[in-house]
Parts: C-alpha cells; structure tokens; sequence
C-alpha cells in the first residue's frame, strides 16, 4: 500500500510539473521557431529548423513596420528594470523590517494597524494608480525611476510587514533584554540581534519584492512614457499591435527577461523556501 501511495504521489508530483513548467517549454522552443511554424496544426513540439534569428535578427521594420521593438533595443529597459527592481528589493525590505518590528514588539497602531497594512495589499494596482499619477505629476516625477520605486513600494511593503511580524513575534523578548543588560541600545539590539536571527525573512521578503517589481506593468505603462525610465514589461508589451503579435522575437525577448529574475530566485531559494515556510506554519 505505501509502494503504490508513493507511486501516486510521484504522478501527481509530475502531472503538476508538467502544467506548470509547459508554458515556459513553449516559449523557450517558440524563441527558436521560424515565423511559419508558430502556428503549425498540428503543433510542433520541437523546431524543425531551429533559428537564432528571434533573437539577433529581427529587424525593426520586419516587426513593428518601422516602429520600436527590435531586441537590440532591450538593454535601457533591462538597466530600468534591474534599477528599480534592487531598489524596490533593498528599501522595500528596509521599510517591512522596520515597520514589523514596531509592530510586533511595541504594539504600534494596536491591534488593527497589521490587519489595515495587508488589507492594502488586497487592492487592485489601477485603485492607486490615477492617485499616484497626480500626486508624481506635482512633484515632477513623471517618467523616472523614482516614480516607479514609490509606487512599487505602495504594493510590496504591505506582504513584506506581513510576513516579518510572524518571524519577531517567534524571537523572545528575552534575546532583547539580555543585549540591554550588556549595554545595547534599542536600535543597536535591533540592528545587531534581532535582525541576524531574521535573514530567512529578510531574504524571502527581498525575492518577493523583486519578482512583484520585476513583473509590474499597469504602474509602469501609467508613469512612465519613454524608454528613459520604462521597464521591461512596457518593451514586451510592443511586441503587441493592433495588427499583428510578433510569437516569435516577443518569446525570445521573455527569455531575456526572464532569466535574471530566475537565476536570482534560484540563488536565493533556500532563504525563500525557509522564509515562506517559517511565516506560514507560525503565522
């Protein structure tokens, strides 16, 4: 009986890898397709005539009819986006640990300041972005980097503080007052022991801010208007005209886009994994 409960397990375990991982498949072997063979019937699991031509040799008229969207043209929307997706990562997780700790330790804000921070959360993006729109647009911060790290931070705070208020609450009140008997301020027994004993969280809450930065389009396409400050979602986004969607140089841009943030999570999954797990079995 346990033979055939593990053999169950490993093809639930592979039915649910092969729904999940499929759409990265397509668009990795959609890169590498010829035009006529993005729409073949049957389809076509593999590139009969693999091409790199997606990637080096997709002319701007060829795809856009003269307009923007060739891949040589990705690089300033990759430099905005890896700007202010570490920002975003760096102050975010800054502004989470210090605002939980408040919580979690000196009550701030009573018993209902969490539970209003994560119902923020709950909005939709388009509920705050005409707000931020005008209030950028006073301070002249339309189309910068700046604008997009604000306004990412108004998503990602919410779920960091969330998440790092389970991980003080389990640190004993104990740990603090021993640091204050050796001469420690607050500040110094925050910043040199409390903090420490949190890196699973920091580091879950850092990923979290990235992948959510990272991958923001609505705020982006709102604030922003030229390739001086937009990411990368805008740039995939002009693969996409009113006549035509380019499969094939538009799959092969998702890759370049795709891999930094992947590569970072795979460094960082095992502070994400323990982050994730530790907030939710004692959340």
């Amino acid at each position: 009986m346990k033979k055939i409960l593990t053999i169950v397990r490993y093809i639930l375990i592979a039915i649910c890898l092969i729904f999940f991982l499929f759409p990265v498949y397509w668009l990795v072997i959609t890169a590498f397709k010829p035009s006529d063979e993005w729409f073949t019937m049957p389809p076509r699991f593999f590139p009969t005539k693999p091409t790199l031509a997606n990637f080096f040799g997709a002319k701007e008229t060829e795809v856009f009819g003269g307009t923007t969207g060739s891949i040589e043209n990705i690089f300033p929307y990759l430099r905005n986006s890896i700007v202010v997706g570490v920002s975003v990562a760096l102050i975010g997780t800054v502004i989470s640990a210090l605002a939980a700790y408040a919580i979690a330790r000196y009550r701030v804000g009573g018993p209902f300041l969490a539970e209003w921070i994560i119902s923020i959360r709950m909005l939709p993006p388009i509920v705050s972005a005409v707000p931020l729109y005008v209030i950028f647009t006073k301070l002249r911060l339309i189309n910068t980097w700046w604008a997009l790290i604000l306004s990412h931070l108004v998503i990602v705070v919410p779920l960091g503080v969330w998440l790092l208020i389970s991980f003080f609450r389990e640190i004993p009140r104990e740990i603090d007052e021993a640091a204050y008997v050796d001469g420690a301020t607050p500040f110094q027994a925050f910043f040199y022991v409390v903090l420490p004993l949190s890196a699973p969280g920091l580091a879950a809450v850092a990923v979290l801010s990235l992948i959510q930065s990272w991958g923001e389009f609505l705020l982006a396409l709102v604030l922003t208007n030229d390739a001086r400050a937009q990411t990368l979602p805008i740039f995939l986004g002009r693969y996409i005209t009113g006549w035509r969607v380019a499969w094939g140089p538009l799959s092969a841009a998702g890759i370049v886009t795709m891999l930094p943030v992947v590569v970072f999570a795979l460094v960082a999954q095992r502070y994400l994994i323990r982050g994730l797990t530790f907030g939710a079995v004692k959340g």
